[in-house]
């Protein structure tokens, strides 16, 4: 249990703030790895090219990697909560997800 004390009284239970976090998803042999992602909104979504091919990161009207060639990355920071599905457009099998909670 985390105990807080501020001005002379404590408050048991109460949480301390969370700070963001970065997860970051391989491309990689046409694939996302992850392929589903959890994370809390605030926090830093980064993709990584770690293949020897070009891959991109793409959800229409959200956001938009460009091609990221071979060690090149992007990142994303989700301004709202929910599921969010995206593509690379130059391998079209290659799909993934990212599902953003509200921050406690």
């Amino acid at each position: 249990m985390l105990l807080v004390v501020v001005a002379g009284a404590a408050f048991a239970g109460a949480t301390a703030a969370r700070d963001p976090e970065t997860h970051v998803v391989r491309m990689r042999g046409n694939s996302f790895a992850p392929r589903t992602l959890t994370v809390t909104l605030g926090d830093t979504v980064a993709w990584l090219n770690v293949d020897i091919v070009r891959h991109n990161a793409v959800r229409s009207e959200l956001f938009d990697s460009g091609d990221l060639r071979p060690g090149e990355r992007f990142v994303w920071v989700p301004s709202d909560t929910g599921t969010v599905r995206y593509e690379c457009t130059i391998h079209s099998r290659m799909r993934g997800s990212v599902r953003v909670r509200p921050a406690q």
